[in-house]
């Protein structure tokens, strides 16, 4: 829920992102906001992991707590008009490393025998806990 409202919340832009208002002719400072309007049959979502600061980057390690069943994302969609809008976890993509490399590995659902199974370069195994996906 926090990634989400972060995503939509109003941001300011800065003095080097000045919005040029074609009423009056000049550069303005303003502010911006992303909002979700429509939804399709698969939602995606890409999580920033990486944090930089000036000549600093890390990676980010907060853990993010997300429902395998029932993802509600109706309160962050802007369109009055838009219904259905709850969405069951059917992949994981997790990164392991740092900034100067790492592996990646997925978990996926298959659809046809209901189970998720672990991906991880030529292996694939039943993942028999699948509450052990949001880790």
């Amino acid at each position: 829920a926090d990634c989400l409202k972060s995503f939509s919340t109003p941001e300011v832009l800065g003095e080097h992102d000045l919005w040029y208002c074609p009423s009056c002719k000049d550069h303005k400072r303003a502010t911006k906001s992303i909002q979700i309007w429509s939804t399709g049959d698969i939602l995606t979502i890409h999580l920033k992991r990486f944090h930089s600061a000036r000549a600093f980057s890390d990676k980010i390690d907060v853990v993010v707590d997300f429902p395998i069943e029932g993802l509600d994302i109706g309160p962050y969609v802007a369109n009055p008009q838009e219904k259905d809008c709850i969405y069951d976890l059917i992949a994981v993509d997790n990164h392991y490393g740092g900034l100067g490399g790492g592996h990646y590995t997925a978990s996926v659902k298959n659809f046809k025998d209901d189970k998720w199974y672990y991906f991880n370069d030529s292996r694939v195994t039943e993942i028999n806990n699948p509450e052990e996906l949001v880790s």
